[in-house]
């Protein structure tokens, strides 16, 4: 592998066009890279000949460099302003292949023409003129070097996405500059792949400008092109999102939209429950309580019989909710089995059972059943000057900024 590696870096650091073989025979170097690279004449082409044939590969080994040169560039031009995935990546690698393929290919039926033209047929035959194995070796140096060169400049190139990156950073974090935070975002944008962390910081700085609309699309954004993977910064974004839909709109029309981003993400049942814990806090602060019941049954429902755990936590969001809706007596009904299944095993669920016994004497309280409060605040170890802390509750959401 290494071997042909190195052949056919050989073939392409030769900068040699032309040579006369020992028999005398001409041979000019074509297009080709892996085999038959050279043209052969049996017989000695004049200098002159030979030269004018030479300056007209010049001419079209210039025009093909600028092909190297600007597709590329072209090519990263839209790209940066497509979807990012490793499909897209790869796609735009087969397409600058294929566009310098057919260059060269294109180019090396032109030259071919040419010769048939000026000198007549031609035999091919490999490429091999006489130099010593130093000589290579040096044209390989020179090719290697250009290379390194050509990727620090690169390097160089994306060099400043960093720094924009921070620009932006510290003028939604420290300087306040949030007009100034989307224009530095729209040249990352134009100069750089699509970044989620410039999207996010972009909708905050968006939001501070109360371009709610321009926030909340940068949001439909970022959550698009990440596809169906569930990253930990979705659950913010999603939140966001929710609260931002429903300043511009209804409260339904934000739930909406929430349901139609959050169920096309392949979310854990971790992230399932914190997605519907946030839904339904929205739902209850708006007074659209109606359904929530059922999306945890549904949670529930499509548990494995075998994930116990995992149903107890989630129906110890579901008893929480339930108070938070002022269904207490649905919430009592709810923690009872739940706390059974905590005290069965105190090792494990010790400080879970603590709060569940706080939160069941609070609705207890609710429904005017105040020794068997006093017996759950008691049975939970709490002292009483923090009982209060561990009454149910909720805030009002709010737009939420992390950009660590």
């Amino acid at each position: 592998m290494l071997k042909d590696f190195l052949k056919i870096v050989r073939v392409i650091s030769n900068p040699l066009l032309y040579y006369v073989d020992k028999s005398g025979n001409s041979v000019f170097r074509n297009y080709c890279l892996f085999k038959n690279t050279g043209c052969l004449y049996r017989t000695t082409i004049p200098k002159k000949n030979a030269g004018k044939t030479l300056e007209f590969r010049f001419e079209l080994d210039k025009i093909l460099k600028r092909v190297y040169f600007l597709t590329p560039i072209f090519l990263y031009l839209i790209f940066v302003h497509v979807k990012f995935s490793i499909w897209s990546v790869l796609w735009f690698e087969f397409l600058w292949i294929m566009i310098v393929s057919a260059s060269r290919v294109a180019f090396s039926c032109i030259f071919s023409r040419h010769l048939v033209r000026t000198f007549g047929k031609y035999e091919l035959i490999d490429f091999r003129p006489s130099i010593s194995k130093e000589k290579s070796n040096e044209f390989m140096s020179v090719y290697f070097s250009k290379a390194v060169a050509l990727l620090i400049v690169i390097i160089l190139c994306f060099m400043p996405s960093f720094l924009i990156k921070s620009a932006i950073k510290r003028d939604i974090t420290k300087a306040k500059k949030f007009s100034q935070a989307v224009t530095l975002s729209k040249l990352y944008f134009t100069l750089y792949p699509k970044s989620e962390k410039i999207y996010d910081m972009r909708a905050y700085a968006k939001f501070r400008q109360k371009d709610y609309e321009g926030a909340l699309s940068d949001y439909e954004t970022v959550l698009d092109f990440t596809g169906k993977k569930f990253y930990k910064e979705d659950l913010i974004r999603l939140a966001n999102l929710l609260y931002l839909k429903r300043v511009l709109s209804t409260p339904n029309e934000a739930v909406d939209l929430f349901n139609e981003y959050s169920t096309k993400k392949n979310a854990s049942v971790l992230q399932l429950s914190q997605l519907l814990w946030i839904k339904s806090i929205f739902r209850i602060e708006h007074n659209i309580t109606e359904g929530i019941l059922q999306d945890y049954s549904d949670l529930l429902t499509s548990l494995d019989e075998k994930d116990t755990d995992n149903q107890f936590y989630v129906s110890c969001d579901r008893a929480y909710i339930l108070y938070l809706m002022q269904e207490y007596e649905s919430a009592i009904d709810s923690y009872n089995p739940i706390i059974s299944y905590a005290e069965a095993d105190r090792e494990k669920f010790g400080e879970q059972l603590k709060t569940l016994y706080a939160e069941r004497g609070f609705a207890k309280l609710k429904v005017g059943d105040t020794k068997g409060a006093d017996e759950d605040f008691l049975s939970s170890g709490i002292t009483p000057w923090d009982m209060k802390n561990y009454e149910p509750t909720y805030s009002n959401q709010e737009f939420v900024a992390d950009f660590k």
